[in-house]
């Protein structure tokens, strides 16, 4: 593209290229700011992770997150003996969940509302402690990272996007619980699934030879140390009573909506996850999808709400509402798009009217970001509890 050409576009949308720069900027600076002295210093939980991915050897011996491992190890070549190798793949992970978060709003809906959906979603306490936190939990985005290739497959038809899902796949197979997911969404979309690959044979027949050669080592693992099975498929030690079941059951919407379950490590007390804009919005958006069931999405998305939902309820040691959190936040964003385009529909030309409502919103939204980062890099480093958690120094 030539000079000029980049000059005509920005000319013309130049509202657009600002909003995305400060996306960039602002999420950039809340995934690295202090990524090193937040907290006083590294959980053991780091420490652990830090540790299982010194040797080759010991990853072979229990592969279990190994993609994790394997990056981290990748990364103390460049800047060896330091804790914040483990953050900053963590933020590696996270800043790709991001860009396919916000290319996939784009796709469903437009650029002002990915780049709202996107502040939200990116800003969010949650993303934030996964996203910082050296530790294996961000992992479990893949599966929203997962679907969204899915989503690019069923559409696009293409070799890229069904390449994109054999790695995917193989990379989340190595993750605690994700076997469920990923077999219980192929056996879903299975019509799908068949189509696309009887178009696509001889690239399936490579990327699946692929795929087998990518999940040798796990297999191999297993054979050698049958005991890695069942942290693997994320099952619990001690299976819940019945009762504790149907306990758990009410127990995961209320820590997720209402009142979370304190962990010092990954949050702030008891706070909420959502504050109040997010949660109207996702709402909105959820009576919406309800009332589009013929979009393919929705039934996916009501398929893992209801899945994550099971696991929390027998009370899985390895899932957490990091699968959902994006999702939540796809859909909050949906509601948001709904609510501007009402709004436009009302003043399709009075310019201010328009100006009116994207106040509004701007303010509204900036209010339920900054509340975000309150929690984030104000109330949570400094909570008495978290500097019990965070003590590990690096000599």
């Amino acid at each position: 593209m030539s000079v000029q050409a980049l000059r005509e576009y920005f000319s013309g949308n130049w509202r657009r290229c600002i909003a995305c720069f400060a996306l960039v900027v602002i999420i950039g600076w809340a995934l690295l700011w202090q990524i090193n002295s937040l907290v006083p210093g590294y959980s053991a939980a780091e420490v652990a992770t830090y540790n299982n991915s010194l040797s080759f050897k010991a990853i072979l011996d229990n592969p279990l997150n190994a993609p994790f491992l394997l990056a981290v190890k990748a990364l103390l070549f460049i800047h060896p003996d330091s804790y914040l190798a483990v953050r900053l793949v963590s933020v590696a992970i996270g800043t790709v969940t991001l860009v396919v978060f916000a290319l996939l709003l784009r796709h469903w809906h437009s650029t002002r509302t990915a780049v709202i959906g996107t502040f939200l979603f990116g800003l969010s306490a949650w993303f934030l402690h996964a996203a910082r936190l050296g530790t294996p939990d961000v992992l479990l985005f893949g599966v929203f990272v997962l679907a969204a290739c899915g989503f690019w497959l069923k559409q696009a038809n293409s070799n890229l996007a069904l390449l994109a899902c054999f790695i995917g796949s193989a990379t989340l197979l190595y993750v605690p619980g994700m076997i469920w997911f990923i077999t219980l969404g192929i056996l879903w979309q299975w019509k799908a699934i068949d189509r696309v690959f009887k178009r696509h044979l001889l690239a399936v027949t490579g990327g699946g030879l692929l795929f087998l050669a990518a999940l040798a080592p796990l297999g191999w693992a297993f054979y050698k140390n049958t005991a890695l099975i069942r942290p693997y498929l994320g099952l619990p030690d001690a299976w819940p009573t019945p009762v504790m079941m149907i306990k758990n059951l009410f127990l995961a919407p209320f820590h997720l909506f209402v009142r979370n379950e304190p962990d010092a490590a990954t949050w702030l007390g008891s706070a909420p996850i959502f504050e109040v804009f997010t949660l109207a919005m996702f709402v909105l958006g959820m009576v919406l999808y309800l009332s589009k069931w013929r979009l393919a999405r929705t039934p996916i998305f009501l398929f893992i709400f209801m899945f994550a939902w099971a696991m929390f309820a027998i009370g899985s040691p390895v899932i957490t509402f990091t699968v959902v959190i994006p999702f939540v936040y796809i859909i909050a964003a949906g509601g948001v798009s709904h609510v501007l385009g009402e709004w436009f529909k009302i003043f399709p030309r009075n310019p201010i009217a328009r100006g009116v409502g994207w106040g509004l919103l701007g303010f509204v939204v900036a209010l339920a970001c900054f509340y975000q980062l309150t929690h984030y890099f104000i109330g949570w480093p400094q909570a008495s509890a978290t500097h019990e958690v965070f003590t590990a120094q690096k000599p």
